[in-house]
């Protein structure tokens, strides 16, 4: 998984509206392009930022040079040799893209436990806090109003992409167990465009995009506000780019105790709705769970 790009400039990286951003240079790039040329002093401190990305947002100078076995002076050095006015702007770049969630850039934050059962529980007690969390940052007018706008509307597209889209997948497996016009988008051999042609007011767009998201996403959220599709958007606290397209949000967080995102408060939210919107169907959710039940029965696919 690519690393996020490290500004050149202080130009954003992204406008979320579809325009090209200049090219980015990542860290790794930075210290590439000149590590042939490097003294041997600052070819280690180098070495520790290619292996370490994180330590450059999580260490001071010093502590750098001590993980390196180099002067201060040295990590200075090439600090300005890749391009930055100071370790702080550098150390400030890395922090943006350890907030991005680029797992090379949080790996540094992973702790040392001893033994793997006391690491799990660590696991466990940081996912515990996520899904607290999580239902902090909920509020019971969006909840409502997405389980009722799940159960009325005419169609319902469900898109994710990235980590987001087995998200997506079990969002609309479960929904379509309970009702008719639950949609997957965009298919296989499938574009955006294809899945989602004939949305209007009566549709509604589930959209699920935690962070890393891919420029389709905001752009996909933008051709349905404007076709005047209803949107329900699940993410985390840096989707807040997208929230101007969303009629509903449902916010969950998902920093983990280790290097790579959790994603237990966002199941257990899908989990909910799914749950909720059984309630809401009433008899005809139990019609269609029974019809399933029965073609399972009938083509035996299920042991």
């Amino acid at each position: 998984m690519r690393q996020k790009p490290l500004p050149a400039s202080s130009a954003p990286a992204d406008d979320h509206d579809g325009r090209a951003a200049a090219p980015l240079l990542t860290l790794e790039d930075r210290i590439r392009a000149c590590y042939q040329s490097l003294p041997g002093s600052e070819v280690v401190v180098a070495d520790v930022l290619l292996h370490h990305p994180g330590r450059l947002a999580t260490h001071s100078a010093t502590e750098l040079a001590a993980a390196a076995k180099a002067s201060k002076a040295a990590v200075t050095r090439l600090i300005q040799r890749l391009g930055f006015a100071s370790y702080a702007e550098a150390r400030s770049e890395a922090r943006e893209a350890q907030q991005w969630g680029s797992p090379v850039y949080l790996e540094a934050k992973a702790p040392v436990e001893v033994g793997a059962r006391a690491a799990f529980a660590r696991h466990v007690a940081a996912d515990q806090q996520i899904l607290a969390q999580s239902l902090g940052a909920l509020t019971n007018g969006d909840l409502e109003a997405a389980i009722e706008v799940l159960a009325s509307a005419r169609r319902v597209v469900v898109i994710g992409f990235r980590n987001s889209a087995w998200l997506a997948m079990y969002a609309h497996s479960q929904f379509g167990l309970l009702r008719p016009g639950i949609e997957l988008a965009p298919l296989p051999a499938e574009t955006l465009a294809e899945a989602m042609v004939g949305l209007g007011a009566d549709d509604l767009v589930f959209a699920v995009g935690f962070r890393r998201r891919v420029p389709a996403f905001a752009a996909a959220l933008r051709a349905a506000h404007s076709a005047r599709a209803r949107i329900v958007l699940v993410t985390d606290p840096s989707g807040a780019a997208d929230l101007r397209f969303a009629d509903w949000t449902l916010s969950c967080h998902c920093r983990s105790a280790s290097m790579f995102d959790s994603y237990v408060a966002a199941v257990s939210l899908l989990n909910f709705l799914a749950a909720q919107l059984a309630q809401a169907l009433g008899e005809s959710g139990r019609r269609r769970l029974q019809e399933v039940e029965r073609w399972h029965g009938s083509l035996g696919d299920l042991a």
